[in-house]
């Protein structure tokens, strides 16, 4: 009887286990196919970029596709600066290299002649972005975490009275950007040391205590960002961390300062640096 029960239960096991392994098709319907931009004016000289893109299917690996022969422009209130394609990289639009944002100024991006479906019918998109100010860096300093395994970087700094500022953070290692995606980005407003000085609060962290050694040269990009551009960096952040619970819904999507339904920001931001090494 012993051996009957065994087979028994083995069997409605195997039964169980077919049961689930049954193939079924999911129909997911075809998303609308909309247009990525995505730019960041800076205090720097440099030439800027303005990437101008097509959305891709959920499910799809592709890169997404580059939209060539766009007129990209920035308006400043008192000159348009003319952004040229990047011969080598479609749907990518560059400013002249001795381009360089100022504190205080709104900048309008427009993007024209934009066919999204290539149908020959074109879209237009602008944004706006001022770039507010910044305060001097008094020093940085590179130390291990005392709970985390890893290096911790310091600012010190006075934060501006009377207003609430957003900061952006990003880090070098050797001349070499540690920060080289928008979800490594580090973020904060100044909510807990607003009009004080920030007495070395940490503001970037390398993993592991090898991360780091002695004689290395560590440059800390301190931004003062737009408050909206600081809630759509976390929006993102959020976005591509896993869903908890596991099976929970997908978050709502980032926000957009770009008009006529596009997706992607525009940012225009003040930044200044300060250089440590290692000890």
């Amino acid at each position: 009887m012993k051996t009957l029960y065994y087979i028994t239960i083995t069997a409605l096991c195997l039964l169980a286990a077919s049961s689930c392994t049954e193939p079924y098709d999911v129909e997911v319907k075809t998303g609308e196919t909309r247009c990525i931009i995505y730019g960041e004016l800076t205090t720097d000289t440099m030439a800027h970029r303005v990437s101008v893109t097509k959305s891709a299917e959920y499910f799809s690996n592709a890169a997404a596709e580059p939209i060539s022969g766009a007129n990209v422009n920035i308006w400043d209130g008192e000159t348009l600066h003319t952004l040229s394609e990047d011969a080598n990289n479609p749907g990518i639009y560059l400013t002249s290299e001795n381009f360089y944002g100022e504190v205080g100024k709104t900048y309008t991006l427009t993007v024209d002649n934009v066919d999204l479906l290539g149908n020959g019918n074109t879209q237009s998109y602008s944004a706006t972005s001022q770039i507010p100010p910044i305060s001097a860096i008094d020093s940085i300093a590179a130390g291990k975490h005392k709970f985390f395994e890893g290096w911790e970087i310091k600012l010190y700094a006075q934060d501006p009275e009377e207003t609430q500022d957003y900061y952006l953070f990003k880090c070098s290692l050797n001349n070499t950007l540690d920060t080289d995606t928008i979800t490594n980005y580090q973020v904060t407003d100044d909510i807990l040391f607003n009009g004080n000085k920030t007495n070395g609060i940490g503001v970037y962290f390398f993993e592991g205590y090898d991360a780091l050694k002695t004689g290395d040269i560590i440059e800390l990009e301190v931004c003062s960002i737009p408050k909206d551009f600081f809630k759509f960096v976390i929006e993102i952040k959020t976005s591509a961390r896993p869903s908890v619970p596991l099976f929970s819904g997908p978050p709502a999507n980032p926000r957009s300062n770009i008009s006529n339904n596009a997706i992607g920001y525009f940012a225009a931001y003040s930044k200044i640096r300060k250089q440590t090494v290692v000890k």
